[in-house]
């Protein structure tokens, strides 16, 4: 992986520290220590309570001596209810350590796969990057490894395989030290090429917001990292003429210029899709049934006549389908044309196997348009009314609206409730334009800037002049990435990396 042998060893360590740990209780197993540890405590106090009243000086009863007494009150404090009591609440502490340890163990894996990725990857510096804000990194494997002995647990044995232990390490590298570890050793290849290996890969890997820059007469196309405040290169090849992110699915991105193209940026792979250079694309999903990965897209019959069909990757002949609204009837063709007219297949985002588009109907107002990709059906859903420049999005398996209301501040909506489209606000996000105008190159009365919420928990990149701003949902700015080329454009979609090969790469 290009480390040295010291982290390596430090690597060895942490994994035979986490062999150590016994087995990870489940989340009903520390539910219930918990709730034993609050039954036992809220007894304790029951229990204080009452030897404060036994304590206070009281008469002897008639014929029974007051040492006497002494005698039964400390019997009683010592008798076996409590015993067992305290066996309860040791086994229940026992369980929650060991829960709390495999959630530092956690954190410790995590942060020495960022250290394992930084020391394996080469400066990734096409646009420069500055820190503004963050926490600090830790720069060696060793200093992990220290900080896990620390904690580590003593006493206990079992855990996990070898094996099992190193994939908890891999699955968080990026998809190119992945590639790399691939030409360590034999084994090393064996694991990082199974199939089940690159799903659980895939699912580890952070949701990246993309981003357009230009160098000279090329395009780019980059990806931020927010946690690393970082930005990673994403696709490599540069063409002599522009083209856009116009879809993102799995790690796929489908790109136009003219020409339409399927790639994986992770494995390196392209095809090109030449049935939608007459037609107007719509969305690319995974179908759930199949496990394929189809588009949709419509094409125009003259001047009355609209048609909508489905392609499959790696197929030739696309399926045409009826445009129909819930039902088996098919739409007016005054509907169907209008909507093929208003919806922007490059703001299409899919969302639990649906497709939705943010647009204008002419009679009904602001509406998203729904696509079923199982059923194979549209339907329309309300969404909040808000004022202000809009975007669609999805984050974390959720359908999110953001509006930009003024110059100052972002909104966040959320879906809560799909089938009744209920929507409430999460986020309302004060924008740091004091701090932005600290920097020269940005005034903002007179250059174009834009802002988008990225995370659900608030994080927001703001555009403006050469830079790209990080800022979280208090207003504050993290970091600060400097592009010496032409202005930086956000993107509205993400990648999520994913090394899963695919059959319509090879045909």
């Amino acid at each position: 992986m290009g480390s040295s042998p010291a982290a390596a060893a430090a690597v060895e360590e942490l994994t035979r520290l986490y062999r150590e740990l016994p087995r990870r209780p489940s989340a009903e197993e520390v539910e219930a220590a918990a709730a034993v540890l609050a039954s036992a405590e809220a007894e304790d106090a029951a229990a204080r309570l009452a030897q404060v009243e036994v304590a206070a000086p009281q008469p002897p009863e008639d014929g029974v001596p007051g040492e006497i007494l002494d005698v039964l009150r400390e019997a009683w404090d010592n008798a076996v209810p409590p015993i067992g009591l305290l066996r309860r609440r040791k086994e229940a502490e026992i369980v929650v350590e060991v829960d709390r340890r495999f959630k530092v163990f956690d954190e410790l894996l995590a942060r020495l796969s960022r250290v394992v990725a930084t020391l394996s990857e080469p400066p990734a510096a096409e646009a420069g990057e500055e820190r503004v804000d963050s926490a600090p990194v830790p720069t060696a494997p060793a200093e992990l490894v220290e900080e896990a002995v620390r904690r580590t647990p003593r006493g206990f044995t079992g855990g996990l395989d070898d094996e099992m232990v190193l994939c908890e390490i891999l699955v968080r590298l990026p998809a190119r030290s992945i590639l790399r570890c691939r030409a360590v050793c034999t084994s090393w290849r064996r694991l990082t090429s199974d199939p089940a290996f690159l799903r659980a890969h895939h699912r580890r890997q952070p949701d990246l917001p993309l981003i357009y820059f230009r160098r000279g007469d090329s395009d780019y196309v980059g990806a931020i990292d927010l946690h690393a405040a970082q930005l990673r290169p994403v696709i490599d090849y540069t063409w002599p003429f522009g083209y856009t992110v116009i879809a993102s699915c799995d790690g796929l991105l489908l790109l136009s210029s003219g020409r339409f193209y399927i790639c994986n940026p992770a494995t390196n792979h392209w095809a090109e899709i030449p049935q939608l250079v007459d037609g107007d694309f719509l969305g690319l999903y995974p179908h759930s049934l199949s496990g394929e990965y189809r588009i949709l897209y419509g094409e125009f019959h003259g001047e009355e006549e609209c048609v909508y069909h489905i392609i499959t990757l790696g197929s030739d002949e696309p399926k045409r389908i009826r445009m129909t609204m819930g039902s088996s009837e098919p739409v007016e063709q005054p509907l169907a044309r209008e909507f093929l007219m208003h919806a922007r297949g490059d703001r299409s985002v899919l969302v639990r196997g649906n497709l939705h588009w943010y647009l204008r109907h002419r009679d009904e107002g602001c509406k998203i348009m729904v696509f079923d990709t199982v059923s194979e059906s549209f339907q329309w859903m309300r969404h909040p009314a808000v004022p202000g420049w809009v975007s669609l999005l999805e984050m974390d398996n959720t359908l999110v609206f953001s509006a930009v209301e003024c110059m100052s501040r972002i909104d966040l909506w959320v879906l809560q409730d799909h089938e009744r489209s209920i929507w409430a606000c999460k986020h309302r996000i004060e924008l740091p334009m004091v701090q932005i105008r600290q920097f020269p190159e940005c005034n903002l009365e007179h250059l174009g800037w834009s802002a988008m919420i990225v995370s659900v928990e608030g994080d927001v990149l703001v555009r403006c002049s050469n830079r790209i701003f990080h800022c979280d949902r208090k207003g504050n700015v993290l970091a600060s990435f400097q592009f010496d080329g032409q202005l930086p454009m956000n993107c509205l979609h993400r990648l999520k990396e994913n090394l899963v090969l695919h059959p319509f790469f090879r045909m």
